[in-house]
């Protein structure tokens, strides 16, 4: 049967003839015969057991296919077939056009590569011209052609170079390249050699190439017959393989024993196929064993999908699988069982495995690169804490160091005060007293005393402790007091520590103090002087207030800005950023209120 049809899914192409059947006889002739030829459909990949019964050797089959010169168009016209078995000759009207190796003994292995012939014009004829092939095969079954196209030149030639490209050309470049992904697999688990999945993935590497010798070798060096055995035999152990990486990729628990049984399973396929081969049987049995072994394979890699639904958990069981899929296809195809894609899909499962690895291996290397990030992120955010830490750590140590050099020196100056002028004040006081000197004097004495021992009060460390502070003055002045007819009452006293609270500070308050009661001392003609001490807010901010008042007569204190006295206080309170009032009232006395920041 002659169609003209197009050689893609696209619109016809005028003068294609593309032949779904062929006329086909058995002759070890070197001419086309005269007889016996019979109609079969094509592609014909069938048993040659008729040519062996007749006794030819090697077993032979002619096919025939005759066309148009008007249909096929007045250019130049071409032949094209997806593939032809072995050796074979092509003959137009009778001549021998062309051979597909050098001679009759010569060994090749090319079936799998697609024909284009051009037809000479000066062969051709007018009406109707014939085209007969004689395929020869060294090997005990297959024996046939596939399909067979005749048509203009152009669109056949642009049909044979995309088939040349996915049966032929594209497998080899994909050889080339899963060959050296191998190798770098393999080096890369020698040197790591607990990353097992690179162990595996370079053995399917190693495998898939041997598979691919088909593509390379023309000439086979040795029997036909035998290298094919060993190229399917291959194809059995680039299954295991290929299980073997998917369980170790996957982690499957158990994996070591589940790549055992199913090497055992394979060793005992390969037995079955090369037992049935020697008793001259079809050797297809042992391709259907694979099924169950491929069935139970991708069941335990989908359940481990399943648990571990990651994208390129996914993306390796899809590969995975149309990888086992394409092997079926093959054994099929090869068999002569289906003409399927009408070329092998092995390699290009091949590549789409190597693909999904290598997308996995690069999803894990990014995972890899952001935790590494991360924990750089956190290394630096410790480090930066660690070196504020021992920033602070540094500054409190110096802190700690100034304070206690201070404290020494304080220590010493309040030593030195104390046995120097401290001793000298007192040692004139009791001379004077003793001599019988002036009151003047004397009292001036035991005032420079007094005043000595209020500034080696507020060297004292007190930790910004404004009641520990008025009550050392209070032990100070209490006596003084009596003696001049003062009561001192002490009312509340209860404030929080200011943090700012320096010696500096703590003698400008007890300076102020001071400074109130000998106003109240010297002005006042009072009988009772009370200091109290409490926390109290002022427009908003926390604070203490320290009041003293005594009962005297108006007028203790002299009228602001008249007085040195006020003068003083007010600016030892702007020192130290505090507010001071002064209050009096007639018949009820004064009233000085020293408000301090707590902050």
């Amino acid at each position: 049967m002659v169609m003209a049809i197009g050689l893609s899914a696209g619109p016809a192409v005028a003068g294609v003839i593309a032949y779904r059947t062929a006329e086909i006889a058995y002759s070890k002739s070197t001419l086309p015969p005269t007889a016996g030829w019979v109609t079969t459909r094509l592609p014909s990949v069938s048993s040659n057991q008729q040519s062996v019964r007749r006794g030819d050797n090697p077993p032979t089959l002619w096919a025939r296919f005759r066309f148009d010169r008007a249909a096929a168009g007045p250019g130049l016209l071409a032949l094209f077939s997806d593939r032809m078995r072995e050796r074979y000759v092509v003959y137009l009207n009778g001549v021998d056009l062309y051979r597909s190796n050098g001679g009759r003994d010569d060994t090749t292995f090319g079936w799998h590569r697609p024909l284009f012939l051009p037809l000479p014009t000066k062969l051709l004829r007018q009406g109707t011209n014939e085209i007969d092939f004689r395929v020869e095969s060294s090997l005990t079954r297959p024996l046939g052609i596939g399909l067979v196209t005749v048509g203009p030149d152009a669109p056949l030639r642009a049909a044979f170079r995309l088939r040349a490209l996915l049966t032929f050309e594209g497998p080899r470049v994909i050889a080339g390249v899963v060959g050296v992904l191998s190798i770098g697999a393999l080096l890369f688990w020698l040197v790591r050699p607990r990353e097992r999945v690179f162990g595996w993935l370079g053995l399917v590497g190693l495998l898939w190439c041997f598979w691919d010798l088909q593509y390379f070798i023309y000439a086979v060096p040795i029997n036909v017959a035998l290298f094919w055995r060993l190229i399917v035999d291959v194809l059995f152990l680039l299954i295991w393989a290929m299980y073997g990486f998917a369980l170790s990729f996957f982690e499957i628990a158990r994996r070591g024993r589940l790549v055992l049984l199913s090497g055992v399973a394979i060793a005992g396929m390969i037995a079955v196929r090369e037992t049935l081969l020697a008793l001259d049987f079809s050797d297809r049995p042992s391709f259907l064993l694979v099924i169950p072994l491929s069935a139970a394979t991708l069941y335990v890699l989908a359940r481990a999908c399943w648990r571990q639904p990651r994208l390129e958990n996914l993306a390796m069981l899809g590969a995975v699988t149309l990888a086992t899929a394409f092997g079926f296809h093959d054994f099929a195809y090869i068999g002569a069982v289906i003409s399927g894609a009408g070329f092998q899909l092995i390699p290009y499962g091949g590549l789409l495995v190597f693909l999904v690895f290598g997308f996995a291996l690069g999803r894990r290397v990014l995972v890899a690169l952001a935790t590494i990030e991360d924990d750089n992120l956190t290394l630096e955010q410790r480090m930066a804490a660690a070196t504020d830490l021992l920033s602070r750590s540094e500054a409190e140590r110096r802190r700690l160091e100034v304070a206690n050099a201070v404290d020494t020196e304080r220590e010493r100056m309040m030593r030195e005060i104390h046995d120097g002028i401290g001793s000298s004040l007192i040692t004139a006081l009791a001379v004077a007293q003793r001599e019988r000197q002036s009151a003047n004097t004397i009292a001036t004495l035991r005032k420079s005393i007094a005043d000595l021992r209020i500034g080696v009060d507020s060297l004292e460390p007190i930790n910004g402790d404004v009641v520990m502070l008025l009550a050392s003055l209070r032990h100070r002045m209490e006596r003084d007091l009596a003696d001049a007819g003062l009561t001192f009452v002490w009312r509340e006293m209860s404030a929080p520590p200011l943090p700012w609270l320096d010696a500096t500070g703590a003698l400008h308050i007890l300076r102020i103090v001071q400074e109130a009661i000998g106003n109240t001392l010297k002005h006042a003609d009072a009988t009772e002087l009370s200091i109290d001490c409490h926390s109290e807010p002022r427009e908003g901010r926390r604070g203490v207030l320290v009041t003293i008042a005594d009962n005297g007569r108006s007028g203790s204190i002299v009228a602001p800005g008249r007085g040195r006295g006020v003068t003083n206080m007010k600016a030892r309170a702007d020192a130290l950023n505090a507010w001071i009032a002064f209050e009096r009232a007639a018949g009820k006395g004064t009233k000085v209120q020293l408000w301090l920041p707590l902050d």
